[in-house]
């Protein structure tokens, strides 16, 4: 998989075919290349879990299987793993909000998938209108910390996740199996530009720790 080349997938904001920019996510080269080499394991490892964890409460949901109290439970761990790598290098405050809006992210999806499994519309339209302000936030606090997140290409990528993972749980309620696959691959792919976009940022900013 060759992240340094755009991805094309279809956008449900606009109904039409888009790429995400090019974020050049290759981090720099310093020295010590073992600490780099972790941070984005870390980082790819805990936002992999958070699109993988996401699907497993989906097919909970849409199926009504026994194990959603459970599914949900782990996943709602995934915040505190993220933020945990981010307070490596920020205060613990920052770190907690992190938490707390990736959190709130999931709780928000969690409420999408019954709303549009019961075809509550307008419960529906609300959840979509909390979710991109969630996502806001969100860009405005990573930008906030770090000179390389910057805002638009940030909020981009979060709202690319939000509209990859609409269309997954739609496409898997409707039961168009293959599109729904093909919505999650997609997920994956750009949660780990994600991920790779916050470790360049991250090993650009403090250099000392990675020399």
């Amino acid at each position: 998989m060759n992240l340094s080349q755009p991805i094309t997938y279809h956008n449900e904001r606009n109904d039409e075919n888009f790429v995400i920019p090019e974020f050049t996510p290759t981090p720099p080269a310093y020295s010590d290349l073992a600490m780099q080499f972790i941070l984005i394991g870390n980082m790819r490892r805990a936002w992999i879990q958070h699109v993988y964890w996401m699907r497993m409460l989906l097919i909970s949901i849409a199926e009504k299987l026994k194990d959603q109290e459970d599914v949900s439970a782990r996943l709602l761990l995934n915040p505190t793993d993220i933020a945990n790598i981010f307070g490596v290098f920020y205060t613990a405050e920052q770190a907690r909000i992190i938490e707390d809006l990736l959190s709130e992210h999931l709780q928000i999806g969690t409420a999408l998938i019954t709303a549009l499994r019961d075809g509550n519309t307008a419960e529906t339209e609300s959840l979509k209108n909390q979710w991109n302000i969630n996502a806001d936030q969100m860009a405005d606090m990573f930008s906030s910390i770090n000179p390389y997140f910057d805002l638009e290409e940030v909020r981009q990528m979060l709202y690319n996740h939000l509209d990859l993972t609409t269309q997954e749980i739609m496409m898997r309620l409707d039961g168009n199996y293959a599109a729904d696959i093909d919505a999650f691959d997609q997920a994956e792919q750009g949660a780990l530009l994600m991920a790779d976009y916050f470790s360049a940022g991250i090993i650009q900013q403090f250099p000392n720790r990675f020399s």
